[in-house]
């Protein structure tokens, strides 16, 4: 199983992001990574990414980015910096791509009486999600899974100091996510609320909110049981791909399969 992971900053939570995320979407035979272990084994073949470039993030982290990256290098994670998640850069295909806590850096002002830093706020992040989204083409596997998540506004809810309740992409809301994925050739899958979670600002300081997930699927002819059967049929069970448990019929497909042994 290929997994690629945007946005890692300072590279300190690659591994719990790895661990919560594959945990959570259920994708047996995954067995949690323990670099501490004697023998550790990396589960997956993965690639981190960032998009500033080493003198960049060591100016706002310090030295402990390159030894975070060293670390994971040893331990067999692919780490690539100067990524853009929205274009360009074809890493692929994978199985599943993942953006923890996007954010494209503007901030609505309380000061601003025309609530115009709001709206640009809205706006560039919209354009930051939708981006992200349209680039996993060059990088995800027929059938595969993207999981971008994303905490307060403007991605979710009202700005809680905006005076008139401005509401940005509602992210939350069932339709509004579907809308965001068809463009780019992604079914809406469902939300997965991952509970409160400490986050990382883009300046380098942590906050505690709400994670939301949002959970695609690549719609190249998914459905298709007949396609699904033969997966589980020609494939290990170690080498299955991340989206094949997430089809509406499975076990009977699985059911199917029994029965004929």
């Amino acid at each position: 199983m290929r997994v690629l992971l945007y946005g890692c900053g300072d590279f300190s939570h690659v591994i719990d992001y790895l661990n919560d995320t594959m945990q959570v979407l259920k994708l047996p035979p995954f067995v949690p990574f323990d670099p501490n272990a004697d023998n550790p084994h990396m589960p997956v073949d993965l690639v981190a990414t960032e998009l500033r470039a080493l003198t960049d993030l060591k100016q706002q982290y310090g030295d402990r980015v390159e030894q975070n990256i060293t670390a994971l290098r040893a331990n067999g994670v692919n780490v690539a910096l100067g990524v853009d998640a929205t274009q360009g850069n074809s890493f692929g295909p994978f199985d599943v791509i993942i953006f923890r806590n996007p954010h494209a850096g503007t901030y609505g002002n309380s000061q601003d009486p025309g609530m115009s830093s709001y709206l640009e706020s809205s706006t560039d992040n919209h354009t930051l999600f939708s981006g992200v989204l349209e680039n996993t083409r060059l990088n995800r596997e027929p059938r595969g899974l993207v999981l971008i998540t994303v905490v307060g506004w403007p991605y979710v809810g009202t700005h809680p100091k905006g005076k008139i309740g401005l509401t940005g992409l509602q992210l939350e809301v069932p339709d509004y996510a579907a809308a965001y994925g068809e463009p780019a050739g992604l079914e809406f899958v469902g939300h997965i609320r991952f509970g409160t979670k400490w986050v990382a600002r883009n300046t380098g300081d942590t906050f505690q909110a709400e994670e939301l997930g949002i959970l695609y699927r690549d719609n190249s002819n998914w459905l298709d049981p007949n396609i699904v059967e033969h997966i589980l049929r020609a494939t290990s069970p170690a080498e299955l791909p991340a989206w094949i448990n997430t089809h509406p019929d499975i076990e009977k497909i699985k059911a199917k399969i029994a029965t004929q042994h």
